[in-house]
């Protein structure tokens, strides 16, 4: 049987962003990240702005500095393009600092 993606999240993030991103996440902040990856798995099958509203909600429940896992996050459960639509379309913060995850294109140079 599959794993719930709130499980496989976790070690994703690790081997995109390093082994340590994820120390600054509180009980909190952990709680909601899982939320948020269901939120998006959901948003895959039924693409609604409703859908999207409920994932801002969840990822705004998280401090500002641990939100960055939440973007990354989308591309676990969807593609690397879709996450700064989706996170535009929830009206949440862009931060200009957003690492890089190891595998993900490089879409600063495309043509």
């Amino acid at each position: 049987m599959k794993k719930p993606v709130s499980q496989t999240v976790l070690p994703w993030l690790k081997v995109n962003l390093g082994k340590h991103c994820l120390a600054p996440l509180t009980g909190t902040d952990a709680r909601a990240l899982a939320a948020a990856v269901h939120t998006i798995e959901l948003y895959s099958q039924c693409p609604s702005t409703e859908v999207i509203s409920a994932f801002a909600l969840i990822v705004r429940q998280m401090q500002p500095s641990t939100q960055e896992l939440a973007y990354h996050a989308i591309a676990h459960v969807m593609d690397w393009s879709d996450r700064p639509r989706i996170w535009n379309a929830g009206g949440l913060p862009v931060r200009a600092a957003c690492r890089l995850c190891a595998y993900e294109p490089d879409f600063r140079n495309a043509a």
